[in-house]
């Protein structure tokens, strides 16, 4: 066995070294990000293209027939699937994994083993008629001439495989624009390169002489450098044209790309619609759609600009830049029509403010005068001893404890819905839940209220209006009892993450089909003389801490409201 050395090996050396590297880093690719099927096909095709190029510089430097013959069949290990391996990577990379089936995958493997299968056993010369040694320039050459079924089953498939790999990527980069463009042509060269150097070599243009040494592997040096520098210059990998298609094309948002000059050089389909909208194409700067937009700035700013016409339009905007090295090649900006969310929130604001007046009305106004009439109210209740003015004098001083106690829900209900910002902390649950059953207990002489032993020794999520909820669910129990005498068990059980509160009464409780509907607005309770307001202060209440609130049957009689409060 004996070498020869030329420096004609080294193209297809380097080809090889590069198949290598870019393996190696696909491999790292997907050890870091994961592994799907486009790097699987990817490192496919590198290890395709390093055991052609490694094979085919073995078979130049060998100089024995029988070794040289056996370089040149393993070099198709690497060649024969090659052209299946990127058209398969093709349909991963361009977003067509649901098309790509198991089926599909091994229909297209199919003709290489076929291929593989008649090479080494060559029948009939289907694949090798004939081979010869040539010395040429003092190097020892293998020749040979290949039968139809390498013309068939490895040339001809290959290039129709590669030019479906080729239309299918120049295809998507015509549909994505510019950005795509340039890693796509140079995906495409490094794909079409073999097939240019066959045909080269066939009809004999310089220096790819029919007597020469066969250059054809070195096209793999074209294709590995093509696809490193469509890497590692335009993240072919990280930028897929799967990841434009998910969050460009089918963004509601508008995104336009922008070169160094601020000038717009792509848009998606919404970015079309607002180009359109405001009288601007791609081509014109930026500030064509709006003077106003800031691109040193990534936060979401509402920007006010108008359209043709006057009207004014409200567009809420983020900007990225985009960088090679340290110098900035351009941005990409997020526009989003926000001019009906900018009336809502006008609207909201202003209904706000009326809110506000209103609850000042009623924490101090309606409250105050009720104050004094009921005031007045007791003093001539003690100075009267007609019965009939005494009953009427009672009437009056029911409704207008009720209305007082209406007032107190009004003003708590606005609190909640007028508070923007974030209330709630530790809250120690026995404290109010004790400070609402004792006043109960005190202020209605026919109610017996039942405590635990022991306060729990538990703290919730909540706030300042936790008494509020246990207040009106006590009151609740009193005012739509019906036996002869109220009462109200309230009991605590604390879990790992959570405490409930049971306030159960002796009451005619809720039927089923109403236990849903108990806490919705302007829901009362049975035979009530109220508005419902409580029970749906109650479920407004507990919702904002993140807890629940829901009402059970009693045994054997009554309801039980059930407080569910997330542990702090």
């Amino acid at each position: 066995m004996g070498w020869q050395y030329t420096v004609l090996a080294l193209p297809t050396l380097f080809a090889m070294v590069t198949a290598v590297l870019l393996g190696a880093y696909s491999l790292r690719y997907m050890r870091v990000h994961g592994r799907s099927p486009e790097l699987v096909a990817f490192f496919a095709v590198n290890v395709g293209l390093v055991l052609w190029t490694g094979f085919a510089a073995l078979k130049l430097l060998q100089t024995d027939p029988e070794l040289k013959l056996l370089f040149y069949r393993f070099l198709y290990f690497g060649v024969a699937p090659l052209g299946a391996l990127a058209f398969l990577f093709t349909l991963f990379h361009t977003d067509r994994v649901s098309r790509t089936t198991p089926g599909l995958v091994a229909a297209v493997m199919t003709v290489p083993a076929v291929f593989l299968a008649v090479l080494f056993a060559n029948p009939d010369g289907l694949a090798i008629e004939a081979t010869h040694l040539v010395e040429t320039n003092g190097l020892v050459v293998l020749r040979v001439d290949v039968g139809l079924g390498h013309v068939v089953l490895q040339l001809l498939y290959n290039a129709v495989l590669c030019a479906l790999a080729v239309a299918l990527i120049l295809s998507e980069a015509i549909r994505l624009g510019r950005p795509y463009i340039p890693q796509a042509v140079l995906v495409s060269v490094g794909l079409v390169a073999p097939f240019v150097f066959t045909a080269c070599s066939s009809l004999g243009v310089p220096p790819f002489g029919s007597d020469g040494v066969n250059l054809v592997p070195t096209s793999a040096a074209v294709t590995s450098a093509a696809i490193g520098v469509a890497l590692f210059r335009y993240r072919f990998l990280d930028l897929p044209p799967i990841a434009y298609t998910t969050a460009m094309e089918e963004s509601p948002d508008g995104v336009f790309v922008l070169d160094a000059d601020e000038r717009i050089v792509h848009v998606n389909t919404r970015g079309a619609a607002l180009l359109e909208r405001f009288g601007a194409a791609v081509g014109d700067p930026v500030t064509a759609v709006s003077p106003d937009l800031d691109l040193t700035t990534e936060s979401n700013d509402s920007v006010r600009t108008t359209r043709e016409g006057g009207e004014a339009v409200y567009l809420s905007a983020r900007s990225q830049r985009l960088k090679r090295g340290d110098q900035t090649v351009g941005w990409v900006i997020v526009l989003r029509d926000v001019t009906e969310l900018h009336r809502q929130k006008q609207t909201i604001l202003s209904q706000n403010e009326k809110l506000t007046l209103l609850n000042q009305i009623v924490r101090h106004d309606i409250r105050n005068d009720m104050a004094v009439i009921l005031g007045n109210a007791r003093l001539i209740e003690e100075s009267v001893d007609d019965e009939v003015v005494r009953e009427r004098l009672a009437t009056i001083l029911r409704n207008g404890e009720h209305a007082t106690e209406l007032t107190v829900n009004v003003r708590n209900l606005m609190a909640t819905m007028l508070d923007d910002e974030e209330t709630t902390r530790p809250t120690t649950l026995a404290g109010p839940l004790w400070a609402e059953a004792s006043a109960v207990h005190d202020g209605t002489a026919d109610a017996a209220v039942s405590l635990p032993d022991e306060p729990p020794d538990v703290t919730v999520v909540a706030d300042d209006m936790l008494g509020t909820v246990f207040r009106n669910l006590l009151t609740n129990a009193v005012r739509h009892n019906d036996a002869d005498r109220t009462e109200i068990d309230v009991s605590v059980e604390v879990r790992d993450g959570e405490a409930l509160v049971r306030i159960a009464d002796n009451g005619p409780g809720v039927p089923d089909e109403r236990k849903e509907e108990a806490f919705g607005r302007g829901e009362k309770g049975l035979e009530s003389p109220g508005t419902g307001l409580g029970l749906y202060l109650v479920d407004t209440i507990v919702s904002g801490y993140g807890g629940d609130v829901w009402v059970e049957d009693n045994e054997p009689r009554g309801a039980v409201f059930v407080v569910r409060l997330r542990r702090a």
